[in-house]
């Protein structure tokens, strides 16, 4: 499984030919997934762990539980999103599974979202992952609906808009805001 997330994290177009209707190609996506899921949930225990008034371990626990889920349904929203605008607008060739299967390998650069709380460096990467993500997913979108860049461009973008930016703002967002 890491040599296949790590293949499509360097834009190695093959993994996503690769990627066929095998159970254990769903398995891989969703490990994938969860291991984004527990990065980015550590990273923002991490950052709740720093901030001062936030001594409450059940509360930090739950914005854990909240940013891992968040993740997990990130990737079923914009897999969702890219199923609806790639084959209902653009006549994609792809299933929703499929585009699960795709999607879910793309998600290897979240882990960097593990070292969130780093003082300076810690946005920059959280960022760096959001357009790296974006980047493999277009590879991905055009790969699985097999048709044109921009087409996967639209498609990925606006999925990738609600999945990664949108969704989270809402869930995670107040979780780090200082309780009133």
């Amino acid at each position: 499984m890491l040599r296949i997330v790590l293949r499509a994290a360097f834009f190695d177009g093959t993994v996503f030919s690769e990627i066929g209707e095998e159970p254990e190609d769903m398995f891989r996506a969703l490990g994938a997934v969860l291991v984004a899921a527990i990065a980015f949930g550590l990273g923002i225990r991490s950052i709740l762990d720093l901030s001062p008034g936030t001594g409450n371990a059940i509360d930090t626990n739950l914005a854990m539980f909240v940013a891992m889920s968040t993740i997990v349904t990130s990737w079923v929203i914009w897999s969702g999103m890219v199923w609806l605008l790639g084959t209902k607008l653009f006549q994609g060739k792809a299933s929703y599974r499929g585009l699960l299967r795709t999607l879910g390998i793309c998600y290897g650069p979240v882990v960097v979202w593990l070292f969130l709380n780093v003082p300076v460096g810690g946005p920059l990467l959280g960022m760096l992952a959001h357009i790296w993500i974006l980047a493999v997913g277009v590879l991905a979108v055009r790969r699985a609906q097999d048709f044109a860049w921009w087409k996967a461009g639209i498609s990925a973008s606006i999925g990738w808009l609600w999945a990664l930016v949108i969704v989270p703002t809402y869930m995670v967002a107040p979780l780090l805001l200082p309780a009133a």
